[in-house]
């Protein structure tokens, strides 16, 4: 058992924005993707939880762009746990993707188990195996931003219906459709310009299929911040999007 997993993804039309570059979106997706695989291999994958009652939460996310990568090049993608104790009730796992020698995004992820009766597990009880070689490799190591909900009414961009496709064997919400409905803030344009810094975003409730959901934007300097909220005003995700000086 290795503490890491890599795999080569060409880039294809579905990954890229406007200028055929590689889209935040599509690198949230590969990140998902390529964790979702190391996860069933190590045993701790959707089905080896679902038969314990116990599902991966994921509460924040952020990936840097420090790159740019192209249609039909290949990217390595490369995906690794970081250490925790037996007692922690949240875990991060890191990401890396890289266009041959080229660093284009670096991704960290902040996870917890959501067990039976909706309890959160510590990691002694389930997650990873025991005997797991944690590889102490860094990536990003700021602390996950504690976002505010301070959003006003003139604040407000549109609504967005949770569509089936939106839903995952969760039921609910996907975590990656969020980030397509934060992007949709912004112009293709703004998406491809190859400006955007990091995108980093906190997920605080689930939504379920046919919810009405209510977008809010506020810009501040380079940091574009974002709110997607319930119908009960409760926030869902919490983000912010900055962009390069």
């Amino acid at each position: 058992m290795e503490g890491y997993f890599e795999k080569e993804f060409v880039l294809t039309p579905d990954y890229c924005d406007a200028r055929a570059g590689l889209s935040p979106y599509g690198a949230f997706t590969i990140f998902q993707a390529i964790a979702t695989e190391h996860a069933e291999r190590i045993g701790v994958g959707g089905a080896a939880m679902a038969k314990r009652g116990e599902f991966w939460l994921t509460i924040h996310s952020r990936v840097d762009f420090v790159g740019r990568a192209h249609l039909m090049q290949t990217l390595r993608a490369k995906t690794w746990p970081e250490p925790c104790g037996e007692t922690s009730i949240r875990c991060f796992r890191s990401y890396s993707l890289n266009c041959g020698d080229t660093p284009v995004a670096l991704g960290r992820t902040q996870w917890a188990i959501l067990g039976p009766e909706q309890k959160v597990v510590p990691f002694g009880q389930s997650g990873f195996p025991r005997d797991f070689p944690f590889t102490g490799e860094a990536g990003i190591t700021a602390a996950p931003v504690r976002f505010r909900d301070d959003f006003a009414p003139e604040d407000f961009v549109r609504t967005y219906t949770v569509r089936p496709t939106d839903i995952d064997f969760g039921q609910h919400m996907n975590n990656v459709a969020y980030i397509r409905v934060l992007l949709d803030c912004f112009s293709a344009a703004q998406i491809a310009s190859g400006k955007i810094a990091s995108i980093e975003a906190h997920y605080a409730a689930p939504c379920l299929e046919g919810e009405t959901l209510s977008v809010y934007r506020k810009p501040e300097g380079e940091t574009v911040r974002i709110a997607i909220k319930k119908e009960s005003g409760k926030p869902a995700v919490l983000a912010a999007v900055r962009f390069i000086k």
